[in-house]
């Protein structure tokens, strides 16, 4: 095995992490004795009412998924993040985790089961240090939230597979007296892309870029409307072939209106037009695929806190797709997405989940675009306070749409698998976790793939849990998300 440490990781990863601890720890905690104790006594000071909670819809990458995050997310209605907190520096909340991730992967390519002996397992390190902080600035209700994570991937064999994965975003949630509230967001990102069959034997990485602004009207404390939304997205592939077909830019205009409940409850309604181009296509590419769609969307999002220990999310929309010149193609369809969380008991608890959306399929150039209708359930027991054990199951149906008249090819998909996190002292945490994941369909080269991984997370921040959840995590991402300490 080839050595995993590689000092052009660690350098700047150490930069990194020290920035971070600079400009997060007030000099106060860090000149004086006692720091756990005083610590205890900032949070205490700091952390008002719990931030909503995020309802997350399932999407996968693709067909501007990411621009249209905002629209199925709790809405930034009540700044709850140390709504209390004292003004810079004395205020700020950060989190910094260093982590080593070792997987087994039976097929880093996702290659169909026709492949054959091309479809080689392989070991993976992969190291990352992430750091996140909340940072007041002129008022308690102005404040700056900052995350950025580096790391380096190593495969023992397929080494065109390494790369460095990277990503930083910022927002400014900012208030204007008592009648104006909003926010500005800036993102980078670099990863692999799942769809690794397309560049085989190559890699792909995708660049993604992301701006966005919002500007609500506080009719009073309960609503606002309207709340103004704009934001554009680019995707930029590395593989020369993908780059015609995929690289995509996404751009995003929204009206809504919020209502807030009691608790944590609320309800949101508006419209949303995403246009997405395509800028690299081919002429024949474009005469097959198009180069631009627009999507209008009337949607009503909401979560209801029925009790402490029930919750039921729901999101509903009608979409409009319009094509540029395939007119013939245009649609119109209904997305949706319905999440119930149960705490059964102090140690268990059940997680439902149902979908139904389109995304842009980046697997097959003759695909136009695909629908995603899925269930996952969840079980998450702790046997202390220490540990913590779930099980994911996942059921999917995929219809591809494609560009031939008429032609729709269906596959079903199935993925499940364990996870195990021990917290052996508040800065440590072990993860032991492992997935199956299977797609067959008629006509569809169906294909397997099977990851186990064992890691260290390493907790250097001030024990803030809504800095923590700004952290940025591929494992994270919907739809194929874990459930995981790390992504709550």
């Amino acid at each position: 095995m080839r050595a995993h440490q590689r000092p052009l990781f660690w350098q700047p990863a150490t930069h990194l992490t020290a920035v971070a601890l600079l400009l997060a720890v007030p000099p106060a905690v860090r000149a004086q004795t006692g720091v756990d104790s005083m610590i205890d006594g900032v949070i205490a000071k700091t952390v008002g009412a719990a931030a909503p909670r995020q309802a997350v819809r399932s999407g996968s990458a693709g067909e501007g998924e990411g621009a249209r995050a905002e629209t199925v997310q709790a809405p930034s209605a009540r700044y709850g993040i140390g709504a209390g907190s004292p003004v810079f520096p004395e205020g700020i909340e950060y989190s910094v985790q260093i982590s080593r991730m070792i997987q087994q992967i039976s097929n880093p390519y996702r290659l169909p089961d026709t492949a054959g002996d091309q479809r080689r397992s392989d070991l993976a390190v992969a190291d990352e240090v992430r750091a996140a902080a909340i940072i007041p600035l002129a008022s308690e209700r102005t404040r700056l939230l900052a995350s950025a994570a580096f790391g380096n991937v190593d495969y023992r064999d397929q080494s065109r597979l390494d790369y460095r994965p990277h990503s930083f975003k910022a927002t400014l949630q900012w208030r204007a007296g008592d009648l104006f509230q909003g926010s500005v967001s800036a993102s980078d990102r670099v990863r692999l892309n799942r769809y690794m069959a397309t560049s085989w034997p190559e890699r792909d990485l995708l660049k993604q870029r992301a701006f966005s602004a919002d500007a609500g009207l506080r009719i009073t404390e309960s609503l606002i409307l309207p709340v103004v939304s704009l934001s554009q997205a680019s995707t930029r592939n590395e593989f020369t072939f993908n780059q015609q077909l995929y690289n995509r830019d996404d751009s995003k205009v929204q009206i809504s209106g919020v209502y807030m409940g009691r608790d944590d409850s609320y309800v949101t309604v508006g419209i949303s037009r995403v246009r997405s181009s395509y800028p690299d296509r081919t002429p024949l590419q474009i005469q097959q695929l198009d180069r631009a769609y627009t999507d209008t969307e009337y949607f009503v999002n909401g979560m209801w806190q029925y009790s402490p220990k029930t919750a039921l999310e729901a999101y509903a929309g009608w979409r409009q797709r319009r094509y540029a010149t395939l007119a013939d193609r245009s649609i119109d369809f209904i997305t949706a997405d319905l999440r119930a969380h149960w705490d059964y008991s102090v140690k268990t608890a059940f997680l439902a989940h149902l979908w139904h959306q389109p995304f842009g399929n980046e697997e097959d150039p003759a695909i136009l675009y695909s629908t995603l209708t899925g269930g996952r359930l969840t079980l998450r027991w702790s046997a202390s306070e220490k540990t913590w054990l779930s099980l994911n199951v996942v059921r999917e149906r995929q219809r591809n749409y494609r560009t031939a008249a008429g032609g729709v090819s269906e596959t079903m998909s199935w993925r499940f698998g364990p996870r195990l996190e021990w917290r052996v002292h508040r800065n440590i945490l072990l993860t032991l976790d492992g997935w199956r994941e299977h797609v067959t369909g008629a006509g569809y080269p169906g294909y397997g793939s099977t990851v186990i991984r064992a890691g260290v997370t390493f907790d250097l921040g001030n024990g803030s849990k809504q800095a923590a959840r700004l952290h940025i995590r591929e494992e994270c991402d919907p739809p194929r998300f874990l459930d995981t300490l790390l992504c709550r």
